[in-house]
């Protein structure tokens, strides 16, 4: 039977050519799912992972080890315990010990005792890097807390009382804060939480914990999280898989600090997003590439008949002659299999930017395998379909040359329900039911609207050829009437629109995702690129950045605030337009900026001494506390003034830090007692029944009046506290007088600071989403950068602002300042870079920021934020769709050769007998040639029709993520479905000239024997 069926296939190579080429991308297509699959969650788990929070992209272990003994061996062994029950061994681990003592220096303060490996290259250090037993290196943060310098005794304390001697050997700063190695937050800085104080750790050599004291010591383990850990195929086995994970490493005594919840829930929407897109695309390419089966099926099955018939005159049995004719297909199909599998794998991969994990590699092949084997199987089930009227009919039926007539009806009956089907699924598309079919929307409609239009066609056709034959164009007629009245031509118009169509929507889905990740990135991010920095504070910030950019055009000072309600985002307004993305959608760029003070500013105070001229109208002596900040550096200067005694007084007061350049800006006042301050610098709030009436400050060398009557008389200048008991602030008749009311009980604490608002109006902020509540019964007023009480006024109201999204606040940094002198630097501080800007453009600022004091902890570009994006389930889950729809155009490609190289014989013979009856000698040749060329062409329009069409009907592309700041893309590109036409005429006609090639030869050939 073996040589038979390898006789059948030699005896027609085209037929067995078709079936192994459409075989292959059956098995590439096949294959390329359950790879695609896997290799896409690995990928969008690697760059969710990426994309999380620093302290998130960490896996952390770590144990208690007992006090003395060998440090370092008990590291080793640590390590050694952990990586072996990990089963993986990393070269970018970072050992660690620390242990939370309390420092007996002034107030008592909580520290961390550390030691990290290789701590001190990561670290500024001024002076030594610790390396006996008792050094320590401290952050110049605790050293000024403290009172520490290098050299100096330091005491700690264990929860048990017992004291830990150290010396300090410097103080550092941390040298590469957005490099990841201090990621870890047990290695972080100190805090302040529910308003006790955690220092920044002391960090020591590991033989420091070679002290007996230092008992119950945590050992960490750090090391960057593997994808494995997380990226799991599905939600339940990578949440199986991290539970196992950490019971065996509490079966070793080992504690795992498990993956926050946000990285969790963004890699399980990433994995059902590629899944999505995976059924979206790889069942309707399987299901075209049945349908192409099918179709070249029923072609070859015609070249058969005469076969069967011959067979079944000479007793063979039916079951052996089905045999013999599904052999013809089970031996390419089974051919095909070796090498569409490793296509599939291959463009599967390509796609997914990623390989299989190991720890899922088994279990992919096996889907693999089993997924082949199924669709292969389908394949044979439907082949084997096709041969079935074959086997049934009777010899005098098989014998016949004519088709057989009746199968108007079964294809319309078949056409109401493809019709029928597609109705449901778009009304599924747009509305949710129990069974959703709405994935499937597009593919049905796409089907639907090239039945429709095959039939047609295939009646325009036929009128268009008897209308030729009326008027002599015998090659105009016969072209027309094969395509309407050629069995089975339909069929193959439906299957090349609806592959051109499919190639059209995955297209537009990729260009659709890659606008709306554009879109994504420049609405989140705020420009080309963003710098994480650290500053004293905004004034500092603002002053570093225009130093370091004079132009304005290539950097702004921005400072994110999500904490205060609304979320605010302060930047630098003059430079807004210049360097920010900015949208229609974010409203005018202007209204944020302020139409001008409506007071004057107040000098710049650039001396070396100031005089204060004051009224003490209390019974006791008091103090004047001047705050000032520099305009440059940020930095806080203060000026005290007194004790005064009751009475009228003219003081003087040295000032250090505000000669020119830059000069400082006056803050506020401060009302305090006549004693000396406290161990912490602070002043001592003044007693009860405190008055004191300011009249003017001046500069005294150079001579200038920085707070005249009219300043300090005009209340629009001063304000007090925003919150809590305060004190009185009066501002009239030339002059400023500070009183603290009688307390009404003897534990009320009264806010002493008197606040300068150079601004003079309420700040300009433009407001996305709700105003607070507040607003709607008050005067609005923010919380910005740490100063209470900013009076502000809605100058727009636009959809989206910049970061914050449909909803915050943005303002002017330099109006904020004005308006609230002692603003600190609240939220997170950055400094945004203008799109397009080169390296070496950056590379400067940064240098000049450094320069001004502002140090670099981080960067993150638009580019860098896109590739990331690209790795999600949802861009992977375009991608693969594009793939598998180019694999649907390159199997109706082959359908349509092979239904140009069926049936070869019985088509030469009926030119044979036209050419008799007179047909000239070109017509045959011109006609086919016209014929598959105006197939080919009008199934690519149709396609690119059908597309423009089912696209905007069931909304699709379908770019289905999380983010709604803005409404998804258009679902029709004329570009991209020209441009997917234009490569689907290319595709065709190219297959198709292969094919008419060889019929074209065979003509010839019968032409010449003719002769």
């Amino acid at each position: 039977m073996l040589r038979l069926v390898l006789g059948a296939l030699r005896g027609r190579p085209a037929q067995a050519f078709a079936v192994f080429a459409l075989g292959v991308l059956l098995c590439a297509v096949a294959a390329a799912g359950p790879q695609f699959a896997a290799a896409a969650v690995a990928r969008a788990a690697a760059a969710d992972i990426d994309a999380a929070p620093g302290e998130q992209r960490l896996l952390t272990v770590h144990r208690k080890v007992p006090g003395g003994g060998d440090p370092g061996a008990a590291l080793a062994g640590f390590r050694r315990t952990t990586e072996e029950t990990l089963g993986q061994q990393d070269d970018r681990a970072v050992l660690g010990l620390t242990r939370m003592l309390t420092s007996i220096a002034g107030s008592a303060r909580a520290v961390a005792l550390a030691y990290r490996e290789g701590a001190c290259a990561h670290l500024r250090i001024t002076g030594a890097c610790p390396g006996a037993a008792g050094e320590a290196v401290v952050s110049a943060h605790t050293a000024n807390t403290l009172g520490l310098r290098a050299g100096d005794p330091v005491t700690l304390r264990t929860d048990a009382g017992l004291e830990v001697q150290l010396r300090v050997t410097g103080t550092y700063e941390r040298a590469d804060e957005s490099g990841g190695y201090w990621d870890e937050p047990m290695f972080g800085p100190g805090r302040i939480a529910a308003g006790v104080e955690t220092l920044d750790p002391m960090f020591v050599g590991f033989a420091t914990f070679a002290d007996p004291h230092l008992d119950e010591a945590t050992a960490v383990y750090t090391a960057p999280l593997p994808v494995w850990l997380v990226g799991g195929p599905s939600a339940g086995a990578a949440a199986e898989r991290l539970a196992a994970t950490q019971r065996a490493l509490r079966a070793a005594g080992l504690e795992l600090v498990p993956p926050g919840p946000d990285l969790l829930r963004a890699v399980d929407a990433d994995r059902a997003a590629a899944r999505r897109g995976l059924v979206a695309g790889w069942v309707q390419t399987l299901a075209l590439c049945w349908l192409a089966l099918a179709v070249v099926g029923r072609y070859t099955a015609g070249d058969r008949r005469l076969d069967v018939a011959l067979l079944k005159l000479r007793g063979a049995g039916r079951w052996r002659i089905a045999r013999l004719v599904i052999g013809q297909h089970l031996v390419p199909l089974l051919a095909a299999a070796p090498a569409g599998v490793p296509l599939g794998v291959l463009g599967a991969r390509a796609i997914a930017g990623a390989g299989v994990l190991p720890a899922d590699a088994r279990a992919v092949a096996g889907l693999t395998a089993a997924a082949v084997a199924g669709v292969l199987a389908v394949a044979l089930v439907l082949l084997a379909l096709g041969e079935a009227p074959a086997l049934r009919a009777p010899v005098a039926a098989l014998l016949r040359r004519v088709p057989a007539r009746g199968t108007t009806r079964r294809r319309a009956t078949l056409d109401v329900i493809v019709l029928a089907v597609a109705a449901a699924a778009l009304y599924q598309a747009r509305a949710s039911g129990l069974y959703d079919i709405g994935a499937a929307a597009p593919a049905l409609v796409v089907l639907a609207v090239a039945v429709l239009l095959a039939r047609l066609l295939a009646a325009g056709a036929g009128r268009l050829g008897r209308g030729a034959l009326r008027h002599g164009r015998a090659r105009l007629a016969l072209g027309a009437l094969r395509f309407s009245r050629g069995p089975g031509l339909d069929r193959i118009f439906v299957l090349m629109a609806v592959a051109v169509a499919l190639l059209g929507l995955a297209a537009e889905g990729v260009a659709a995702g890659r606008e709306r990740r554009a879109e994504r990135v420049a609405a989140e991010l705020g420009a080309g690129q963003v710098l994480g920095v650290r500053a004293a504070n905004a004034t500092a910030l603002l002053a570093a950045v225009r130093s370091a950019d004079p132009g304005g055009r290539t950097a702004m000072a921005v400072t994110v605030d999500r904490v205060v309600t609304p979320p605010v985002l302060a930047v630098d307004a003059e430079r807004l337009e210049a360097v920010a993305d900015w949208r229609a959608q974010y409203g005018p760029a202007g209204a944020v900026r302020p139409p001008g003070p409506a007071v004057e500013p107040l000098p710049l105070v650039r001396g070396a001494a100031l005089a204060v001229t004051a009224a003490n109208g209390s019974a006791h002596p008091l103090r004047l506390v001047l705050s000032l900040r520099q305009t440059g550096a940020g930095g806080d200067v203060s000026v005290t003034f007194g004790p005064l005694a009751p009475g009228e007084h003219r003081v003087s007061a040295p000032v250090h830090g505000c000669e020119p350049p830059p000069g400082c800006r006056v803050v506020g006042l401060t009302l305090a007692g006549a004693a000396d301050p406290g161990p912490d610098g602070r002043p001592v709030p003044p007693p009860a029944d405190s008055s004191l009436t300011v009249r003017e400050l001046r500069q005294e060398a150079p001579d200038a009046v920085i707070l005249d009557g009219a300043s300090l008389g005009d209340q629009r200048r001063w304000r007090g506290a925003a919150a809590g008991p305060a004190m009185g602030v009066g501002a009239r008749r030339g002059a400023l007088t500070l009183r603290i009311p009688v307390a009404a009980d003897d534990g009320v604490i009264f806010d002493n600071h008197a606040y300068v608002v150079d601004a003079g109006s309420a700040v300009p902020v433009v407001l996305a989403g709700p105003a607070p509540q507040a607003w709607l019964s008050g005067e609005p007023a923010l919380s910005l950068l740490s100063a209470a009480g900013v009076r502000v006024r809605v100058a727009a109201t636009p959809a989206l602002v910049p970061v914050l999204g449909p909803a915050g606040a943005l303002v002017d940094l330099d109006a904020v300042l004005r308006a609230a002198p002692d603003a600190g630097l609240l939220g997170v501080a950055q400094v945004w870079i203008a799109r397009g800007t080169p390296a070496a453009g950056v590379d400067r600022i940064v240098e000049r920021l450094a320069a001004a004091g502002v140090s670099v902890t981080g960067s993150e570009t638009a580019a860098g934020r896109l590739d990331r994006l690209a790795g999600g389930g949802v861009a992977l889950a375009a991608g693969f769709q594009l793939l598998v729809a180019g694999a649907g155009l390159a199997l109706a490609a082959v359908a349509a050769a092979a239904a140009v190289g069926a049936q070869q014989r019985a088509r030469l013979q009926q030119w044979r007998a036209l050419r008799t009856q007179g047909l000239p000698a070109g017509a045959p040749a011109a006609a086919e040639a016209g014929g598959q060329a105006a197939l080919a062409g009008l199934a690519a329009m149709g396609g690119v029709l059908v597309a423009a069409i089912a696209g905007p009907l069931t909304g699709a592309p379908d770019v289905a993520d999380d983010w709604s700041w803005l409404p998804p893309p258009s679902a029709l590109r004329p570009s991209v479905l020209g441009g997917a036409g234009l490569v689907a005429v290319a595709v065709l006609a190219a297959a198709s000239a292969i094919a008419l090639t060889a019929f074209a030869k065979r003509l010839r050939e019968q032409q010449e024997g003719g002769r």
